[in-house]
């Protein structure tokens, strides 16, 4: 099963670019996985149409193939990088054909889009831009391969 990050809004800065392609080149190491950022309507400041143009479009790829879907939301509850390890090793093992983490845009979701998810997961109880959070949970994901196979990255 291949897993794939999905984050919506533009692309992030070059700095941060930089640290998400270092992060996908590692975690490919261990598993089949897709990052990608998805601006699915044009840029518009119209928070509501921009929410509707990214449910729109992500109804669009669910229809199609069975996932699970998994909301990276600030109200979600909070894993150590141990529990989160244990819980991508066990939605790794489910019958869908693939994993799919979703990151909002600066906006956040639509109802629509908490309506389709299977789960919610949060990374902190502060608000992070969502660039930022695209980084860290990349990190998460690298740790939690790292742990799964015994190795030394992440140390307690």
């Amino acid at each position: 099963m291949k897993v794939h990050l999905w984050a919506m809004g533009a692309s992030s800065d070059e700095w941060i670019s930089e640290g998400e392609k270092l992060y996908v080149r590692r975690i490919e190491r261990y598993m089949p996985f897709e990052y990608k950022c998805i601006q699915p309507g044009k840029s518009s400041s119209d928070k509501l149409k921009v929410l509707s143009a990214e449910a729109s479009w992500l109804q669009q790829q669910f229809e199609t193939t069975p996932s699970k879907i998994i909301l990276l939301d600030e109200k979600g509850p909070q894993l150590t990088s141990e529990q989160f390890s244990k819980r991508l090793e066990k939605w790794r093992q489910g019958s869908h054909k693939r994993l799919v983490f979703l990151i909002g845009s600066a906006y956040g979701y639509e109802e629509r889009v908490y309506k389709m998810a299977d789960e919610t997961l949060g990374l902190s109880l502060m608000t992070l831009p969502h660039q930022i959070c695209r980084l860290v949970f990349l990190e998460q994901m690298y740790r939690a391969c790292t742990i799964l196979r015994g190795e030394s990255y992440h140390h307690e």
